[in-house]
């Protein structure tokens, strides 16, 4: 922790009753344990009713806040039990047998901390509550904060040449082109980069009416979660379809909407989150001043580490197998390079080497990359019959050993920059020898394309920020044209005829309405419309960065965008 917690009590108070406490704890689940096994038996059931309700009252004496509420959660769960129904019945025992293993370790933090964090049993709050299909509490829930009590200061409010209900139904369709993909696992950090986009849009064409305040915020939660300050769980995401629903709301409603102030449950709850990212940008901070926004003893990293420290010591395991797996590897490519520099009969002097490649085969094998262990087994059943005699050896065999090592390399670097979920395990099984080590002059040259044409893109943005801060000097985007043509040039080099379509509708709005000799009316909002083209253009390189077959589909904020332009993509 970073700070000292308003979270404080008496931990003298808890020492009294903690033996009493842990073994009340350990009774109910013993006589869960016996109930799970005989699920007809009223009595046995009543007996750990009677345990929980006793284990809530001792908590309640102790003013810790949180635990209160999950000895609640507990009572209604046992309770709600039905005799003989297993079906029903295991699942639900099974949540109380977890809690009966947190709610310990909880205590015990609290005594070696001599404090409480509340929002630690949040998560195991909830899952009682929607086991019983309550409404779950929010992470911020303890949080103190008055969310109808701000004042933000005033933006510049901006005219909207257009219906409003159209640029609301394209700044949603923006957002939920970029939510799909987030919800999917796909390009996240482009993809909220494109979220945030449309609330900041959303902010300034609400200017300083009562709903401003939510597209405000939320920009800045949008911007935590891609910046990694905030990581992407369950509950954020359904932070997303709240928004989303407020989206749809304003745009039927239309402009009057905007003067209805934002739920106060959902505001707080987004100050909350954007308090524990902690990033210091100056919206954050703006945010938090507007709001009179207390300052957390501890960020989202911390939280989490909290977390991972009551499941026990398991949290570190994924860091500490790569770590071992990467000192094996390195003693194995110092033998081999020994070898290739000395004679293939040093490898006979190095028994340890194949005991070194079965650990680690092993514990690809444990931790499920099933298809690395694989080759790694064939490598060593070579080098086995190369130390026996068995077979000769030349150099281009070693070179073979050596490129299996490099990709087994490459995979555990990959592991270690990623949890151990079952999608990412497949993705990798599935990368293939000859992909792992893949890096053609063709992949060189589409990225070296790509790199230039996000360039341009960057400079094209930068030119009309300085446009637009200049009061409108076309010598800052004298030159976006034949950016534009350079970027237009890359895409047709690499096949993409839709996103050259794009730019070169962009480029007929920049030579046509912005370079023409008529003065443009609004002109600030149609840059903004035209910015949001540029940025999903931005947004669909960076995608092909990973993934050459990115979906198209984002372009279609591009093309909705110049549409509204009046200059339409052609097809």
């Amino acid at each position: 922790m970073t700070t000292e917690t308003a979270e404080r009590f008496n931990p003298s108070s808890l020492k009294l009753v903690h033996d009493e406490l842990v073994a009340t704890i350990e009774s109910a689940a013993g006589r869960l344990e016996q109930f799970a096994a005989d699920l007809n038996n009223g009595e046995l059931l009543q007996h750990c009713i009677d345990d929980i309700k006793q284990i809530r009252g001792t908590l309640s004496l102790l003013q810790l806040r949180g635990v209160d509420l999950l000895a609640d959660e507990l009572v209604e769960h046992i309770t709600d039990i039905p005799l003989g129904e297993a079906s029903t019945c295991i699942p639900k025992l099974e949540k109380i047998t977890s809690v009966f293993f947190i709610l310990p370790r909880y205590l015990e933090y609290c005594t070696q901390t001599g404090r409480s964090m509340a929002v630690l049993l949040i998560p195991h709050i909830n899952d009682l509550r929607i086991a019983r299909r309550a409404k779950p509490i929010t992470l911020g829930h303890y949080y103190p904060l008055d969310a109808n009590q701000h004042q933000r200061p005033e933006i510049e409010e901006v005219e909207i040449p257009e219906d409003l209900r159209q640029v609301i139904k394209r700044l949603r369709h923006m957002y939920q082109v970029a939510m799909l993909n987030v919800l999917q696992g796909k390009q996240v950090k482009p993809s909220l980069g494109m979220m945030e986009r449309s609330m900041q849009r959303l902010d300034k064409l609400s200017a300083n009416r009562p709903l401003g305040v939510l597209w405000w915020v939320a920009a800045e939660f949008m911007s935590s979660l891609q910046s990694e300050q905030l990581l992407l769980t369950k509950e954020r995401k359904l932070m997303f379809s709240v928004l989303d629903r407020e989206l749809k709301r304003l745009m039927f409603e239309g402009e009057e909407a905007l003067n209805r102030a934002p739920a106060p449950e959902v505001l707080k709850e987004l100050v909350f989150q954007v308090v524990l990212a902690r990033t210091q940008s100056a919206r954050s901070q703006a945010i938090i001043e507007a709001f009179s926004a207390p300052v957390l003893p501890y960020n989202e990293m911390e939280l989490v580490r909290e977390q991972e420290y009551l499941k026990g010591p398991s949290a570190n395991t994924v860091s500490s197998m790569t770590a071992v797996l990467q000192d094996e590897l390195r003693s194995t490519k110092n033998i081999l390079e020994r070898a290739a520099q000395g004679g293939i009969e040093l490898l006979r002097d190095s028994p340890e080497l194949v005991e070194t490649l079965k650990k680690v085969s092993d514990i690809l094998a444990v931790v499920g990359l099933a298809a690395p262990s694989k080759s790694l087994k064939e490598e060593i059943d070579r080098i086995v019959s190369w130390q026996k005699g068995e077979v000769e050896a030349n150099t281009d065999d070693l070179l073979g050993v050596a490129d299996t090592m490099l990709y087994i390399e490459s995979t555990v670097s990959g592991l270690s920059k990623m949890s151990l979920s079952e999608e990412k395990l497949a993705a990798l099984n599935a990368l293939s020898r000859e992909e792992a080590l893949s890096s053609s002059q063709i992949m060189e040259a589409e990225a070296l394309v790509i790199e230039e044409a996000e360039a341009g893109l960057a400079l094209i943005k930068r030119g009309l920020s300085s446009y637009a801060e200049s009061n409108y000097d076309i010598g800052h985007i004298k030159n976006v044209a034949s950016t534009l043509t350079s970027v237009r040039g890359g895409m047709l080099v690499l096949n993409l005829p839709r996103a050259a379509a794009v730019v070169a509708a962009s480029e007929r709005f920049v030579n046509e309405a912005l370079l023409g000799s008529e003065p443009l009316a609004a002109v600030q909002h149609l840059l903004e419309t035209f910015a949001d083209a540029i940025i999903s253009l931005e947004y669909y390189l960076d995608a092909l960065k990973s993934d050459k077959n990115a979906d198209t589909n984002v372009l279609l904020v591009a093309e909705e965008s110049l549409q509204a332009l009046g200059f339409p993509a052609a097809s």
